[in-house]
């Protein structure tokens, strides 16, 4: 079940849920109203050591995936 976070018009308070469905009404659990918008939630996401360049190669630098390839330059990661 995914976990939503909402607004509740009513009483004010920010709270999570898990919703069974996306077509399912939750109440708040605080006041019971159903007057709740969802809010767009913030998610963690790996950063890449040399951004985008790094995102479009892989994440490995020479001699750093610990395969001897790749400390003599033949690395098998596209680096």
């Amino acid at each position: 079940m995914p976990l939503y976070e909402y607004d509740c018009k009513d009483c004010s308070k920010q709270v999570e849920i898990l919703v069974s469905s996306a077509t399912a009404k939750p109440s708040c659990p605080d006041c019971g109203s159903k007057k709740l918008t969802k809010l767009l939630s913030v998610i963690g996401s790996p950063v890449m050591a040399n951004g985008a360049d790094s995102a479009r190669k892989g994440s490995f630098e020479p001699g750093n995936c610990g395969r001897s390839q790749c400390a003599s330059g033949g690395c098998m990661n596209g680096n």
